[in-house]
């Protein structure tokens, strides 16, 4: 029986992947490179240390990363400011949550700062039972290491968690730890290989919370 949901964060939270890959191809333009979609793909749910090194690998010493991540974040602060929607379904599957006494992790590839500013103006982070960010692993999805921490913290075993995330590398990392997952996808459709592995492919958090009526 799952007795804990781990929740990733951006896309599946928030609606905030495409105002962040918006502010990553900026940049690259106003700096004349060309971030494509294709090559953005695999950065969805990856760590931003991670996906920098990526860019500098790619585009070579030409790249100037100090500059590049000067015109992201301010275009993303920017956009930030602006106010982020949630994602269709999350404010009932909290609350059904909670009324069956499930425990609640955050589980994601964020900084903390990010995390804040994200549910600036809520209480659902006082309601987390554990947030995980970046700053807590050294090693970010798709590795298991998150997952893997959240439920020894939470003292479960992986089987009673259902990871809930909206990436493809986030589901890699949520199976290789042993969890149970579900995937709703944002602007990455799965691949057949999340396909194969998934134990649940849903179209908005709305199926998560019709799931757990029939299981509880």
């Amino acid at each position: 029986m799952v007795t804990a949901l781990l929740f990733d964060m951006d896309g599946l939270i928030f609606d905030t992947e495409k105002i962040t890959k918006r502010s990553w191809q900026y940049a690259a333009n106003q700096m004349g490179f060309e971030l494509t979609d294709e090559f953005y793909q695999g950065f969805i749910g990856v760590q931003d240390a991670e996906c920098e090194t990526m860019l500098s690998d790619y585009w070579g010493d030409e790249f100037d990363l100090k500059h590049y991540r000067h015109i992201r974040d301010k275009h993303l602060h920017a956009a930030r400011r602006s106010g982020i929607d949630f994602k269709p379904g999350f404010h009932d599957l909290f609350q059904s949550a909670k009324a069956h006494k499930l425990k609640l992790a955050l589980v994601t590839s964020s900084h903390l700062p990010d995390v804040q500013q994200n549910f600036a103006d809520t209480d659902y982070l006082s309601q987390f039972d554990l947030i995980v960010t970046a700053e807590d692993i050294k090693h970010g999805k798709p590795r298991p290491d998150c997952y893997i921490m959240a439920y020894e913290k939470l003292g479960l075993a992986p089987n009673e968690c259902l990871v809930l995330e909206d990436s493809n590398n986030g589901m890699k990392a949520g199976k290789d730890a042993g969890c149970l997952a579900a995937m709703i996808p944002d602007i990455t459709a799965p691949t057949q290989e999340i396909v194969d592995r998934a134990d649940y492919i849903f179209q908005s958090l709305v199926q998560v919370s019709e799931l757990l009526r029939q299981k509880m």
